[in-house]
């Protein structure tokens, strides 16, 4: 029963469980670019040379 006191707050329906779906799919995401980054930064060719980032800090 809905309730006239303005102190009240109104009831909110539950969020629908296309945001608990879309979260999901967005923290899949996530996993595969960090997965990809991962496994690119292994390769020779993609690996930081600290030397060349230390130069870059004035070290």
């Amino acid at each position: 029963m809905p309730s006239d006191d303005p102190s009240v707050p109104p009831a909110q329906p539950p969020a629908p469980r296309r945001h608990r779906a879309w979260r999901a799919v967005g923290m899949l995401a996530l996993a595969a670019v960090l997965g990809l980054a991962f496994w690119g930064y292994t390769t020779p060719n993609m690996q930081v040379h600290w030397e060349n980032l230390a130069s870059l800090c004035g070290f």
